[in-house]
C-alpha cells in the first residue's frame, strides 16, 4: 500500500490505483462535512505522483444517496454539491464510481461527475426531487441527457420513479453492471485503465444521447406539452435545463441549472412539499415521546366484519403479517373472505401480483371465532362494534378502529386502509405508555405514518374535516353560493372541496353539531328537505345526473330562502378565510394538547383530509400566506359563530414575536 488517509472518507493506494471509500453511517448522506472530506481526499489523491486511476466507493453502506433534504431549508452551505461534482469531473486521472444501494438525484450527479461507472445490478436509481418541487443539481440535468438522450432523461427526472441499474433503459450510464461486488469490479476496471495509460473521460465530453438533434428537441416538446399538476413549475424548469444541455456550453448549462435549482428551492411549493415530507418522518418520532420502540408486531387479530375489517386484513397481509380474523357470525366472516379473495384475484388478473404471491398472503390468514383468534395474536383491533366483551389476554393491547369513545387506544385509519398511509393513534384517558408504544409498533409493521392524538375518541383529521365544513357553511351564511366556495377551494388546490365532498359521502353523515343563531348547518337543511347526496339519486348541493356535477338550482333556492344572497367574494378571499379557519382550529388543537406540534396537524390534514399537499397543510400554508393578514381576515369576518371564527390567542403571540406555527419547537 503506497499511501493512506483514514476517517469517514478514506484513501488507500495500491499499485497505482487509489480507492476513496466513504463510510459515514447510517447511509453516507452528502452533508457539507462529507463533501469537504471528499474534496480533501481528491486533493490528496491528485497529489500522489504514482496514482494512475481512482475508484470512488460507498462500501458496505452504499454509494452516497444524495444530500439531506433538511439542507434545502437554508441557503446552500460550502462546499456545494456542484463544487464537489465539478472537482471530481476535472480530476486528471480516470475516476470510476462503484454504485450500490439506493441512489437519488444528488448521488446520481456525483456518479455522473465520475468518468466511468460500475453498478451493482440491484442498485436503485431515482430522482425524487420533482416530488419536492426541486430541480436536480450537481450537473445531473446537463450530463444525464448527454448519455441517455432527452426523452429517457426527462422521463426519469419528471416521474421520480425508481429503476434498477440492470434496467436496459439505464445501460448507457454504465461501463458494467455486475451481480457481484461493484467495488471489486470498479477496481478491476481502474487497473485496466491504468495499465492502458488512459486519461480522464469527463461525461461532459460525451454526447451519445445527443446524436439526433431533431429527436432531442421533439422529446423536449413532447414532455413540455404534458406538464401539469402542482409540481409543474419545477418540472418545467427541469425541461428547460435539459434543453439548455443541448444548446449551451457545459459551463453555461451548469450555471443555468444552478440558478433553476436555487429558484425552485426558494419556492413556496417546494417549501410546503418539503415540510410535508419532514412531517411524515417526524410525526411517528414525536408520537414515541423519546421512548425506544416496542417489540415488532408479527401477528394481528382483527375482530368484527365489514369493509374496514377486510381492508385492515389486506393491509396487514400485504406487509407480511399473520392475520387472525375473528367474528361471532360465520356468515359475516365468509362475506369478508369473499371480499379479500376478490381483491387478490383482481390484482392477479391485472398482472399486478403473481398468483403464487397472492396465495402466500392468503395462507397467512386464519379465520375463526373472535375469542380464539384473539388468543394467539400480538395485537388486537376491534374493527366493528359488538366485540368489546371478547376476552383478550391481559398481555395483548387492543385498539378500537371505528369512531366512538376511546378509553385506552384507538386507531383511525385513513380510508381505504389498503392504500392511504395515515393512522392516527388515539391516546385515550386510560392509555399507558406501553399501550401507545404497541400501537406505534403496529403502525410501523403496517408501513403507516403514525400521528399521536390525545383525546377520548376524536381524531385530528376528523376535527379538521368538521372545521372545513363549518367554515364553508359560514361563508354560505354570509351570502356566498356553495358552488362559489367550492370553486375557490378547487382553484386553490382541493381535489374535492367541501360541498362536493359532502354530496359524495352523504349529507346525513355530516354531524349537526351545536351552532349559534345565524349559523346554519346547510347539509342538515338540505337533508331535511329530502336531498341526501349523490348515492341515492336525490342530489345534494349538486345535480349528479350528468357526466359531471353541476350546482343544483333547487338546493340554491332552499339556501336563498333561508338567508339573502350577497355579492360574490373574490376567490382568494374565500380560500384565505377557509385557510384561516382551518389554522384557527389547529391552534385550538395545539392549546388543548390534542397534538404536540403543528406539523402533526399538517400530516393529518394532508394524509387524512386530502388537504392540497403542495400547500403543506393548514399550519404551514398559514405561515407561508402570512399570519398577520390571515388573523385580520378572521377578525374582519362578521359572523355570529364567534367561538369558531374568533382568532385564537396563538395568532397574536406569533405576530407579536415574529414567529410562526411551524417554527422548530
Amino acid at each position: 500500500m503506497d499511501g493512506q488517509i483514514t476517517g469517514p472518507v478514506s484513501l488507500s493506494v495500491m499499485d497505482g490505483v487509489g480507492v476513496i471509500d466513504i463510510d459515514a453511517p447510517p447511509c453516507n448522506v452528502l452533508t457539507p462535512e462529507l463533501r469537504a472530506a471528499l474534496l480533501d481526499a481528491l486533493a490528496a489523491a491528485e497529489g500522489d505522483p504514482d496514482l494512475r486511476a481512482l475508484v470512488l466507493s460507498g462500501g458496505a453502506t452504499g454509494f452516497p444517496p444524495g444530500a439531506d433534504v433538511r439542507e434545502y431549508d437554508a441557503a446552500p452551505r460550502d462546499p456545494s454539491q456542484g463544487a464537489l461534482c465539478a472537482r471530481l469531473a476535472c480530476f486528471p486521472r480516470p475516476v470510476v464510481a462503484a454504485l450500490s444501494g439506493a441512489i437519488f438525484g444528488g448521488g446520481i450527479a456525483l456518479a455522473l461527475a465520475a468518468h466511468h461507472r460500475v453498478a451493482a445490478a440491484e442498485a436503485r436509481l431515482s430522482f425524487p426531487e420533482v416530488r419536492l418541487g426541486l430541480v436536480p443539481g450537481g450537473g445531473a440535468t446537463q450530463l444525464l441527457p448527454r448519455l441517455l438522450g432527452a426523452g429517457p432523461a426527462l422521463d426519469l427526472m419528471l416521474s421520480g420513479r425508481t429503476l434498477r441499474a440492470a434496467d436496459p433503459a439505464l445501460a448507457p450510464l454504465f461501463d458494467a453492471v455486475t451481480t457481484g461486488e461493484p467495488r471489486a469490479a470498479a477496481i478491476a476496471l481502474a487497473r485496466r485503465l491504468a495499465a492502458a495509460g488512459a486519461g480522464p473521460r469527463p461525461t461532459a465530453t460525451l454526447r451519445p444521447g445527443m446524436g439526433d438533434g431533431v429527436a432531442y428537441q421533439r422529446a423536449i416538446a413532447a414532455r413540455r406539452a404534458r406538464l401539469s399538476g402542482t409540481t409543474a413549475a419545477a418540472a418545467a424548469r427541469i425541461v428547460d435545463a435539459v434543453e439548455a444541455a443541448q444548446i449551451l456550453p457545459i459551463e453555461a448549462g451548469l450555471a443555468f441549472e444552478a440558478e433553476a435549482a436555487e429558484e425552485s428551492r426558494r419556492s413556496d411549493v417546494s417549501v410546503a412539499l418539503r415540510h410535508v415530507f419532514a412531517a411524515e418522518q417526524r410525526a411517528p418520532r414525536l408520537a414515541a415521546c423519546g421512548r425506544p420502540p416496542a417489540a415488532d408486531i408479527g401477528s394481528l387479530a382483527i375482530l368484527g366484519g365489514g369493509l374496514l375489517a377486510a381492508h385492515l386484513a389486506i393491509a396487514a397481509l400485504d406487509r407480511g403479517l399473520a392475520v387472525r380474523w375473528g367474528t361471532r357470525r360465520p356468515d359475516i366472516l365468509r362475506e369478508g373472505m369473499v371480499r379479500v379473495r376478490a381483491h387478490y384475484d383482481r390484482l392477479v388478473s391485472e398482472g399486478l401480483l403473481a398468483e403464487a404471491r397472492a396465495a402466500e398472503r392468503l395462507d397467512r390468514l386464519a379465520l375463526g371465532d373472535s375469542a380464539a383468534m384473539a388468543e394467539g395474536a400480538d395485537f388486537v383491533i376491534h374493527a366493528a362494534r359488538g366485540q368489546g366483551d371478547v376476552p383478550v389476554p391481559a398481555r395483548i393491547v387492543r385498539a378500537v378502529a371505528f369512531p366512538g369513545w376511546v378509553e385506552r387506544i384507538g386507531l383511525r385509519f385513513a380510508a381505504p386502509a389498503t392504500r392511504h398511509p395515515l393512522v392516527e393513534v388515539i391516546e385515550g384517558p386510560a392509555a399507558s405508555a406501553a399501550d401507545v408504544d404497541a400501537a406505534l409498533a403496529l403502525a410501523r409493521a403496517l408501513g403507516k405514518v403514525a400521528v399521536r392524538v390525545v383525546s377520548d375518541g376524536l381524531s385530528a383529521s376528523g376535527r379538521l374535516t368538521a372545521a372545513l365544513h363549518r367554515a364553508a357553511d359560514g361563508l354560505v351564511d354570509a351570502g356566498q353560493a356553495p358552488a362559489d366556495v367550492d370553486a375557490a377551494l378547487r382553484a386553490w388546490g382541493w381535489a374535492r372541496p367541501s360541498f362536493e365532498l359532502r354530496d359524495v359521502t352523504g349529507l346525513d353523515g355530516v354531524p349537526a353539531g351545536t351552532r349559534p343563531e345565524g349559523a346554519v348547518n346547510w347539509s342538515a337543511l338540505l337533508s331535511g328537505a329530502g336531498r341526501h347526496g349523490r348515492a341515492d339519486g336525490t342530489g345534494g348541493f349538486y345535480d349528479w345526473t350528468g357526466a359531471t356535477p353541476v350546482p343544483a338550482p333547487a338546493a340554491q333556492a332552499l339556501i336563498d330562502a333561508a338567508r339573502p344572497p350577497a355579492p360574490p367574494l373574490p376567490p382568494e378571499a374565500i380560500s384565505g378565510l377557509m385557510l384561516a379557519a382551518l389554522a384557527n382550529e389547529g391552534a385550538r388543537m395545539l392549546e388543548e394538547g390534542m397534538v404536540t406540534e403543528a406539523l402533526e396537524i399538517d400530516a393529518a390534514a394532508v394524509l387524512g383530509c386530502d388537504f392540497p399537499r403542495h400547500r403543506g397543510g393548514p399550519m404551514k400554508a398559514a405561515d407561508l400566506a402570512g399570519l398577520f393578514g390571515l388573523r385580520r381576515a378572521l377578525d374582519g369576518f362578521d359572523h355570529p359563530d364567534r367561538a369558531f371564527w374568533a382568532p385564537h390567542p396563538l395568532w397574536a403571540m406569533h405576530v407579536r414575536e415574529g414567529t410562526r406555527f411551524c417554527d422548530p419547537a
